[in-house]
Formats: C-alpha cells, sequence, structure tokens
C-alpha cells in the first residue's frame, strides 16, 4: 500500500542523539555466547559453532568463488578467512578511513564475473571527506586500491549506511544513511538517505561516477537482499527511537523518511511491511536460499540493539506471515549474516565497537547451520 506524500561529522550531541537507538549502547550486560567454539543446537535445530575469534569490530563478511571469504574490520582491515575457517593473521589490506563513531570501513562485495577474471572487489569506507565506494583487485594475497568509483557521500559519526550488494541485474547497489541531516534523505540532487546503484561498466572501469538513484527517503539503511525466485527486493532500516523498518523497496519509491516515520502515512510515501516499536536496530540480512530447510525463503536480520537475528517470512502478495527473534541474548550484538557457498549462514558479532560488552573471543564468526525440514508424515 502507498503512502501520502561535507566533511566527517563526529560530535558529542550527535552520538549522544543516537542513545539507546540505531546502533546504540545496550541495557545491561550482553549473556555470554554459548561457548568459545564447540557446536550448540539452538533456535529449533539449527546448530551454531564459532569459526573465528578475536576480530575489531568486523562489518562484513563476502565470500570469494573459491570459498575463501573477505571480512572487513570497521578500524580499516580487510582479513581473509581460508575455505577451512582459518582466519589469517595479516590482513589483505590495510585502509585509510576515518572510523569515528559509526564510520570507518563497513562494506565490501566481490564482483560477479571475479571467477572469469574481474577480479575486483568494492569496498564502502569513511574517509575525511565524507563516504565513499573504491575499486580494488585481488593480486595473490593483497588487496590493491584501483579507482575511487563513488564520491561525494556526506558522512557523520552516525548514520552512513554501507553495505553493498550486487543485484540478480549485476548492478551494484548500496545504502547511504542521512548521517544526521534529516532532510538529506528527501534531497533528490543529494546521495545521502538512499539506496544507489552503478552499471557494470561503472563500478569496473569508472572512477568518481555518478550513481542511479534506486529509492530515496532512507534514515540508515544497512541491510538489504533480493527474495529468491522473485523480483522482491527487500531492505531495513534503523528509525529514530523504535519504529525500525522492513521495506520492499520499488524503483523511484519514497519510504518517508524524515517526513513520516512507522505507521504514519502521506501520499507519494511507501508503508514498511513490518515495524519493530522497540529498537533492534537492525543491520546487514540475507534471505535462506538454501533448499531443504525450514528458513527456505526466509528474510534474516542481524540485529544490534536486539542481540538477535530476526526472521521474517513475506507471502508470496507481500504480507509478513512470520516474524520472530531466533537467540535473542545469546551473542551478543549481530552486525550482518549471510549465506556461504556451503549453504551455512555466518554471521558476525559487533560486541568490540564500543557499544557492547565483549565476552572472552569477541568479536567472532559464527557458522549457523539452519534447521532442515521435519520429514513429510507418512
Amino acid at each position: 500500500m502507498r503512502r501520502g506524500p561535507l566533511p566527517v561529522l563526529l560530535c558529542a550531541l550527535a552520538l549522544a542523539a543516537c542513545g539507546d537507538t540505531d546502533e546504540g549502547s545496550q541495557r545491561g550486560t550482553d549473556s555470554p555466547p554459548p561457548e568459545a567454539s564447540p557446536t550448540g543446537v539452538n533456535a529449533g535445530g539449527a546448530r551454531v559453532s564459532t569459526v573465528a575469534t578475536g576480530l575489531e569490530a568486523p562489518w562484513e563478511i563476502a565470500f570469494l568463488p573459491d570459498g575463501r571469504a573477505l571480512v572487513t574490520e570497521r578500524p580499516g582491515r580487510v582479513r581473509l578467512l581460508s575455505a577451512e575457517g582459518r582466519l589469517r593473521a595479516e590482513p589483505l589490506a590495510e585502509v585509510a578511513v576515518s572510523a569515528v563513531g559509526e564510520g570507518g570501513l563497513l562494506g565490501i562485495a566481490v564482483d560477479p564475473e571475479f571467477a572469469r577474471g574481474q577480479r575486483f572487489v568494492y569496498l564502502y569506507r569513511t574517509v575525511e571527506s565524507g563516504n565513499e565506494v573504491a575499486r580494488y583487485s585481488l593480486e595473490g594475497d593483497t588487496l590493491r586500491e584501483r579507482a575511487v568509483v563513488v564520491r561525494g557521500i556526506a558522512a557523520a559519526g552516525i548514520h552512513n549506511g554501507g553495505r553493498l550488494r550486487f543485484g540478480p541485474d549485476d548492478r551494484l547497489y548500496f545504502s547511504t544513511g542521512d548521517a544526521a541531516e534529516e532532510a538529506s534523505a528527501q534531497d533528490l540532487d543529494g546521495l545521502n538517505g538512499k539506496i544507489l546503484r552503478l552499471t557494470p561498466e561503472q563500478y569496473r572501469e569508472g572512477a568518481d561516477e555518478r550513481p542511479d538513484v534506486f529509492s530515496t527517503g532512507h534514515r540508515n539503511p544497512q541491510g538489504f537482499a533480493w527474495q529468491p525466485g522473485t523480483d522482491r527486493f527487500v531492505s531495513n532500516e534503523h528509525g529514530p527511537d523504535g519504529d525500525d523498518e522492513v521495506n520492499v523497496l520499488e524503483r523511484g519509491g519514497n519510504y518517508g523518511w524524515p517526513d513520516i516515520r512507522g505507521k504514519q502515512e502521506r501520499e507519494g510515501m511507501i508503508t514498511p511491511v513490518a515495524i519493530y516499536a522497540d529498537s533492534i536496530a537492525p543491520s546487514g540480512s540475507t534471505f535462506v536460499r538454501r533448499g531443504g530447510s525450514s528458513w527456505t525463503g526466509d528474510y534474516l536480520m542481524a540485529g544490534l540493539v536486539g542481540r538477535r537475528l530476526q526472521r521474517v517470512t513475506i507471502s508470496d502478495d507481500g504480507r509478513v506471515v512470520r516474524n520472530e527473534p531466533l537467540f535473542e541474548d545469546q551473542y551478543g550484538r549481530l552486525r550482518t549474516v549471510v549465506e556461504g557457498p556451503d549453504g551455512a549462514l555466518y554471521a558476525l558479532t559487533s560486541n568490540t565497537d564500543g557499544r557492547g560488552s565483549p565476552q572472552e573471543g569477541d568479536d567472532r564468526i559464527l557458522r549457523i547451520v539452519p534447521p532442515a525440514l521435519e520429514p513429510a508424515a507418512p
């Protein structure tokens, strides 16, 4: 249903405004994880194990075609996880970033033609002049910067967005926040408070490109994915003090911020399909694609303030028919979740980012094997 129509900034007032919303500090003390590495059984039969420990504020994980994975750490490092699950001590790259507040080295995405010779990796990062997208090439065990593909995205101590993903159309999509300037989300000439995208020619060959604006009216979108078997594009974002959202995105859609929030309506603006009155601060997300699991087809979001994965089932007609927390308070703040080439889910904790309560071994990479479907009754 449709509803009615800079330099990096860090100041105490801006961060205080985030309070216990967005990525804000935890209430009380995080519950300790089950154990440092053994496998546990949770959430209706899902099996969880710790793959790696000792990371510093990890933000995103992206898999290479050979099963290895790249992990960003917000202070400015790209780490390599082997296909066997060993975390390489030396980083593939040390990236100069302005890691203040919620800024730093954020999203990472691997070129969809990587296995066919386009050995590019794309990073979303905060620098002194703002947020930008950069193209790197992977040469042996080193990432080398090639070009800044997009610049001119305002940054702040809060609301930088930062997720990068390739769509089914091979375009590179990325999310930007309002950088603590609410009106920027409705400014059609600016790049903030948007979902943006680049063509293959732009991201592989270009520098300082002007991206296409896919949607507007976003406050701080940190997760999005495409529903398997459909062309449905789903995102999530932080509300101001609750009213976090899950949205089904349309090309040219306006999602209302800051003119409306939650259930408010206005002509020309689009209603969320799910709203969380009490903030969970949803961040990186994925759809479960592999068959044989009771979670197949579900949208999973990592929750920061919520300290959970949130499982959302969206029906064929676009309604949310299931909305439940998983692993609540078991691992602390969760930053992202992605599906690996082995069919397991990989989640990053975010307890060393200055807002959590780190336990021994934090931050960590968790491997989650979703529960299998129950066999049909005879």
